[in-house]
Formats: structure tokens, C-alpha cells, sequence
């Protein structure tokens, strides 16, 4: 994929699930270190996720290769049960919550992963908010130096799941 080819996030339908959740498959199967298993995500959150119109997908040649949630942190609070998250001084007033990020593990390592964060970056401000949190699996070297290098910043770290996890934001 040439570095100037246009890569748009468009809002993903129920109607791209089956697709989605074979990307997801692909990276549990392919990136060990994304945190992905058996327990999560899954089809059924991927349903909710699109029902509540909050999952984008980026298209290439016609192929989902990688998808975003945003959605308010206010909501994303609503599920939470980890008070570390939930006790978070984020800095921010209004910001967004961005989860479940991939991008195609065929597709890794061409700088795909930082356009498509710039991207979702975008869109979360053309939406309102005024920053965005997320949190990254411990030992996912790769994705955290490319948060790091994109001028995130860690917040702390919490246990979910039974992972380890950092929390990082960034302000717009």
C-alpha cells in the first residue's frame, strides 16, 4: 500500500460483522501480544458496538483492514467495573473513549497503524471531544511506540480482564 493512497474511517454497519469479526480472528491468530482471546472481544460485542453505531471501519481494495471504536468515555464508564479506570483524572472535559483498534496483521509495519490513529484522532474532534483515552495491552511493544511516538501521554496503569494495561490520553 503506497503511503499516499486515501484511507477514509467510515461508520461500520451490522451488516460488516462477519467481516469484522474475521479480521478480529485474524489478530488473535497473528499478533499475540495484542491481548486478544478467546473471552474478548466478541461477536456479541462487536453487535453492540455496531448497533450503537460507535465501530468505523477503514476499507482497501474493497476489505475491511481495520476498524475503531469511539464512543463518549462517559458511556464507555458505564461498563466499567475497574475503579482505577473509573477514578482516572484524564485532564480532559469531553473526551472519547477509542477501543478496539487493529489493523490487518498482513498490513503491519508500513505505518498504516499511525495514519489510521490520526484518522480516528480527527474524527473524535470533528465529533466534539476535546481528547481521547484508551488503554494498550502491556507488552504490545509495537503499538505503545507508536502511541509514544504520537505524543499520547501514560497515565497509569490498571488490571482488566487479567491484563495488564496502560492508560493513555491526549489532549487536542
Amino acid at each position: 500500500m503506497q503511503q499516499t493512497e486515501e484511507l477514509k474511517l467510515t461508520k461500520a454497519t451490522l451488516e460488516d460483522l462477519d467481516e469484522i469479526w474475521a479480521l478480529c480472528c485474524e489478530v488473535k491468530e497473528k499478533v499475540p501480544t495484542s491481548g486478544w482471546n478467546d473471552n474478548y472481544p466478541t461477536p456479541e460485542i462487536y453487535t453492540e458496538d455496531l448497533k450503537s453505531q460507535t465501530l468505523y471501519k477503514v476499507m482497501q481494495g474493497g476489505k475491511i483492514i481495520s476498524i475503531m471504536q469511539i464512543r463518549d468515555f462517559a458511556d464507555y464508564l458505564k461498563g466499567e467495573e475497574n475503579e482505577d479506570t473509573k477514578n482516572l483524572d484524564l485532564g480532559l472535559e469531553n473526551p472519547a473513549a477509542l477501543g478496539r483498534f487493529c489493523v490487518s496483521p498482513d498490513l503491519q509495519g508500513h505505518g498504516l497503524g499511525r495514519r489510521i490513529m490520526q484518522l480516528s484522532l480527527d474524527k473524535a474532534k470533528a465529533m466534539g471531544y476535546d481528547g481521547v483515552f484508551f488503554h494498550v495491552i502491556s507488552g504490545n511493544d509495537n503499538a505503545l511506540h507508536l502511541y509514544d511516538s504520537m505524543g499520547f501521554s501514560c497515565i497509569g496503569m490498571t488490571e482488566e480482564y487479567g491484563l495488564h494495561l496502560y492508560c493513555y490520553t491526549m489532549k487536542f
